[in-house]
């Protein structure tokens, strides 16, 4: 049935004047887009790990790194106590003035090697955000910036 239907479809389009050849032809792949999501948090609430658990978790699905960039140290502390993600998975990465955070975040996403990388910052330009996702995109992994109002 679908290939009579199919069959169908090119003799209405060779009546209109469409080549065969037009047709069929396959579209494009499109190229990768990146995946980063900016999370916004009430002053105080960066360490939310109610809000984190649940999504690094399932992002762990992957045998890649995950990379925290800049986290709170007590966030470290209560991470390694908790189970879900395996310590020897987690990258902690520390800025500094000559590797600023998101410098950190754009390498760690298009290197492919982290199915993660959550970054602890102040607010993102528009340029910054673009950068990031072309890094995700580049390593297929996903970004998550974390910033408070």
């Amino acid at each position: 049935m679908e290939q009579l239907s199919f069959n169908q479809n090119l003799a209405y389009a060779n009546r209109v004047g469409l080549s065969l050849s037009a047709a069929s032809a396959r579209p494009e792949p499109e190229p990768a887009t990146g995946n980063v999501t900016e999370i916004i948090m009430p002053q105080g609430q960066v360490e939310n790990f109610q809000l984190l658990l649940p999504m690094l978790t399932q992002l762990n699905q992957e045998k890649r790194w995950l990379a925290w960039i800049d986290p709170p140290q007590s966030l470290v502390s209560k991470w390694q106590k908790m189970r879900g993600i395996v310590a020897g998975e987690l990258l902690v990465l520390r800025s500094t003035p000559e590797h600023p955070a998101r410098d950190l975040a754009e390498r760690a996403l298009s290197a492919g090697t982290c199915h993660a990388v959550v970054m602890w910052t102040q607010k993102l330009g528009r340029q910054s955000l673009a950068a990031l996702e072309q890094a995700s995109a580049k390593g297929n992994s996903h970004g998550v910036v974390l910033r408070q109002r």
